[in-house]
């Protein structure tokens, strides 16, 4: 797609989601799933309506969607995210592993897998574990 066909959408995407990159994915899917962002065929482009994209509140619709979407996850991934949420925004790989030996959360290290692999959590060098952000966290 040339720049000057996408700019006037990308400008919305910018002013909604502020540059985020998780909610730019996830706006964009969103848009897509709701038919408001498609492929057309014949013109061999993806087309939208910016006036309908620009009235769409992002902040319900991203809530909305990370939750549809975590009700999908196992429920190991939803063990996870749950507990991770209830230490903050970071926990430490250590808390995990510990939490893993209970039998309450034995499935949590298999969580952690799979939380990771869906972008819900990154991890740095000393093995904190972190929401990508605090909107995946709420949800």
């Amino acid at each position: 797609l040339y720049p000057r066909i996408c700019k006037p959408l990308s400008d919305i995407l910018f002013q909604k989601t502020k540059g985020n990159p998780f909610f730019v994915l996830e706006f964009m899917q969103s848009l897509k799933s709701h038919g408001l962002l498609q492929y057309n065929i014949h013109q061999k482009r993806w087309v939208w309506n910016e006036d309908i994209i620009r009235a769409e509140d992002i902040t319900d619709n991203v809530l909305h969607l990370l939750s549809s979407k975590m009700n999908g996850l196992s429920g190991d991934v939803q063990t996870l995210l749950k507990v991770m949420a209830c230490f903050g925004s970071s926990t430490n790989e250590s808390v995990i592993g510990y939490l893993n030996e209970s039998a309450e959360y034995a499935g949590v290290r298999n969580g952690l897998e799979g939380a990771l692999s869906d972008g819900f959590i990154v991890k740095d060098e000393e093995g904190s574990l972190q929401f990508v952000h605090d909107k995946v966290r709420e949800a």
